[in-house]
């Protein structure tokens, strides 16, 4: 045993010392303790892009139903993308199946993404999270409540409830 640490031994090779190897451990472990904190805000944040693009693609085809019938579908606390009650939207309304309807405004509508939320906007029998679809004003106009994971202040929408309408997506609950 060389006398000297770190100190060449016969194998021609470095002796480690324990301290070393625990710095070495302990970097490594930080390393992969940012690298999955960072995946998991990336996750979410794509689980939020996901629901902001169902929620866009429902109230465009609202658009297209207010055109066709001069008004928007009839509907309280309606979750969206239930397959019992609204898993298409055609000339009848939200409905769980649109093959017999003249004119099919959205083949799927797409429901939220459980995954991250908590629970703070729920409809439906049984309540669940969900998007709220809420026709309003005798069918002038509609509210969909839904919920976010994170606060996305360019788009003005804020960490959890959010509302969407006819006029645009606004932070806050629908009034």
């Amino acid at each position: 045993m060389p006398l000297v640490p770190n100190a060449p031994e016969e194998g021609g090779g470095k002796r480690r010392t324990l301290l070393e190897i625990l710095i070495m451990l302990l970097i490594v472990g930080l390393v992969g303790t940012f690298a999955a904190v960072a995946v998991n805000a990336a996750r979410s944040r794509a689980r939020d892009a996901t629901r902001l693009s169902a929620v866009s693609q429902a109230q465009s085809a609202l658009e297209q139903y207010f055109g066709s019938a001069n008004g928007y579908p009839p509907g309280s606390g309606l979750p969206l993308g239930d397959s019992a009650q609204a898993a298409c939207l055609g000339t009848g309304g939200f409905k769980a199946d649109c093959s017999g309807d003249a004119d099919v405004f959205l083949r799927i509508v797409r429901g939220t993404l459980d995954t991250g939320l908590k629970g703070l906007v729920a409809c439906g029998t049984p309540l669940r999270n969900a998007f709220c679809y809420t026709q309003l004003k005798g069918g002038d106009a509609y509210a969909i409540q839904f919920e976010l994971e994170n606060a996305l202040p360019e788009a003005g929408l804020a960490k959890g409830i959010n509302c969407a309408a006819p006029d645009g997506m606004k932070a806050g609950a629908c009034q």
